[in-house]
């Protein structure tokens, strides 16, 4: 389906729909399907789904809902269409985003973006995100209010200009907090999600804070790139045949801590590799989820010891990174930024899923996730070669790669990176 104008019908009127935006919670229950089955849902004022993901506990009072989070992947949205749709937000590209909350702004704040196509059945969904830490945009509480409701006591206020978010505003899929870090001491209580033309009177808000751009697809027509991360030594020889027999190049996501041991081998692997042509980009120092890192300086020693060990093992500088687990928040984006020029982060639309089946009884699921995900239009890959069931498909699935005359090429290739080695 194609960009849904919020200008149109549909929302009777711009200033209905902006009324129908204040406070997009607390509709009740409706029997919606969603995320690709029929399921009771919670719907905004929108009409559209909002809720939890990742396991993330809450609870919904008649004025809020309370998130307990105890993990950095754990996320609440709230979307402005049905997933079928996308929500067009540019007639409003000089608004702000303002959100109440109780509690502390240990979050992150996102505007996703859907992917083309507009469904959840074409990958990535959603394309990307763009983030901001809510602690730079949170503003104290006002005073003391002797009529307030207990939970409603210690409100703070956010007002984030939309142009902050880096992403295309014509087609957006949700708001979302998440990327919750530490201390999990206490919740965090949302009152209100919504849009206005302008802050309060006299109000100056910070500038937007430099980050990392999010990738989750490649850019280049007709392109497919294998995003390799974490592997063992014992499996190195037989990625190293595949890809010579196979001809093609892949990019390497590396943590700092394997190279570092001078037992594994690793080092004059990798070294290798780039020496054929190979791509080796940085996959964090301790292989934690930094999100959750207790502390902006735990984030800046592990990005600086994975790109120290770069230099001083494989003698080079990346600026691709690819986050351990896939978590990634607005800390961890601005910090790289801090430290790397123009970095790129690297999710996936094309998951194997060997995390899940490649030490099962089912090994041969990897094949079907990888398929699956390449149908849906998916073209950026993540692997590893941990177990010998994941390294024994490696050849089969470039092949079928190979068969749906795609050409795969390293990462920086793939994104028409300039600084990128010549296709030949």
């Amino acid at each position: 389906m194609g960009v849904q104008d919020v200008s149109i019908s549909y929302f009777r009127s711009q200033r209905a729909m902006i009324e129908d935006f204040l406070t997009t919670y607390w509709s009740g229950w409706g029997v919606v399907g969603q995320w690709g089955m029929a399921s009771v849902v919670f719907l905004n004022n929108l009409g559209s789904w909002h809720g939890a993901l990742e396991d993330l506990p809450y609870t919904q009072g008649p004025n809020y809902i309370r998130l307990a989070p105890t993990d950095p992947d754990q996320t609440y949205h709230t979307q402005l269409s049905s997933t079928t749709q996308c929500f067009n937000l540019t007639p409003y590209s000089t608004w702000y985003l303002h959100i109440t909350f109780a509690g502390p702004p240990t979050f992150s704040i996102s505007l996703h973006q859907h992917n083309p196509n507009c469904t959840p059945l074409s990958n990535p969904y959603p394309e990307t995100w763009d983030s901001v830490n809510a602690a730079h945009y949170t503003l104290p509480p006002p005073a003391p209010n002797p009529h307030e409701k207990e939970n409603e006591k210690e409100m703070k206020n956010v007002y984030i200009p939309l142009s902050h978010f880096n992403i295309s505003q014509s087609r957006v899929l949700s708001i979302a907090l998440g990327n919750f870090y530490p201390p999990y001491s206490a919740p965090t209580t949302v009152f209100k999600i919504e849009l206005t033309p302008s802050p309060p009177e006299g109000l100056t808000l910070p500038d937007k804070v430099p980050n990392g751009d999010l990738r989750l697809r490649c850019t280049r027509p007709g392109s497919f790139a294998f995003g390799i991360d974490d592997g063992i030594p014992a499996l190195a020889d037989e990625v190293r045949e595949i890809l010579e027999s196979e001809g093609v190049q892949v990019t390497f996501f590396v943590v700092g801590r394997g190279l570092r041991d001078s037992r594994t081998g690793l080092g004059a692997f990798y070294r290798e590799m780039l020496a054929k042509g190979h791509q080796v980009g940085l996959h964090s120092d301790g292989h934690f989820k930094m999100e959750g890192m207790e502390s902006v300086q735990a984030i800046d020693e592990d990005i600086i010891a994975n790109l120290a060990t770069f230099r001083s093992v494989l003698g080079i500088e990346s600026r691709y990174f690819r986050p351990p687990y896939g978590t990634i928040g607005a800390r961890t984006r601005e910090r790289l930024a801090v430290h790397i020029p123009d970095p790129q982060i690297i999710n996936w639309s094309v998951d194997i899923e060997d995390w899940m089946w490649a030490d099962s009884d089912t090994p041969e699921r990897q094949l079907e996730a990888f398929y699956r995900d390449v149908e849906r239009g998916g073209n950026l890959a993540v692997l590893h070669y941990l177990g010998p069931t994941t390294v024994g498909y490696f050849r089969e699935i470039i092949r079928f790669i190979k068969g749906k005359g795609l050409k795969i090429m390293r990462i920086d290739q793939c994104l028409k990176d300039p600084s990128a080695p010549a296709l030949v």
